[in-house]
């Protein structure tokens, strides 16, 4: 029933203007089963991050499952060495966000635009020169800080 709702209104809306774009109504009936709402990402970054070296930090939103799987799985070391691979094999299931931050670095609010509606899962990844994951899962938050600290980072959301 639901799919059905959803493709009227797919319809209904496509319709008066003359038709769909390519996967419009497919990316309107998956629109229910969408996990990323994300829309601006503020950055909070320590003086001494990354023990005063630049960090890479990368937000991947995802698509398909089978690369949700993947890279749900992943350390940011593994992801780091397997992102140039994701993007030739995945393009059409992944976007990825970069930034290089600087210790202390002051950084306006980034916007994100996801290329399609119905985002499964998002991580963001931090290059930082300690051991560890330094990987955190983004939920149905719109807006998030990321806050890079000297030897890993955190998400909280923003109200």
């Amino acid at each position: 029933m639901k799919i059905l709702r959803w493709a009227c209104f797919g319809l209904f809306l496509c319709t008066p203007l003359g038709g769909c774009a390519d996967g419009a109504l497919a990316g309107a009936m998956k629109m229910d089963k969408a996990k990323v709402w994300l829309e601006k990402v503020h950055f909070k970054v320590a003086k001494n991050v990354n023990q005063n070296a630049p960090v890479a930090v990368h937000l991947i939103i995802i698509y398909d499952n089978g690369v949700m799987g993947e890279v749900s799985k992943m350390t940011a070391d593994q992801y780091f060495t397997a992102e140039p691979q994701l993007r030739k094999d995945h393009a059409n299931d992944i976007d990825i966000v970069t930034w290089e931050v600087v210790p202390g670095q002051e950084m306006d609010p980034e916007t994100i635009s996801p290329t399609k509606a119905y985002g499964l899962g998002a991580f963001v990844f931090a290059r930082y020169s300690t051991p560890d994951a330094h990987r955190e899962a983004v939920a149905d938050e719109h807006s998030i800080t990321i806050h890079l600290d000297e030897k890993d980072f955190y998400i909280t959301k923003d109200y």
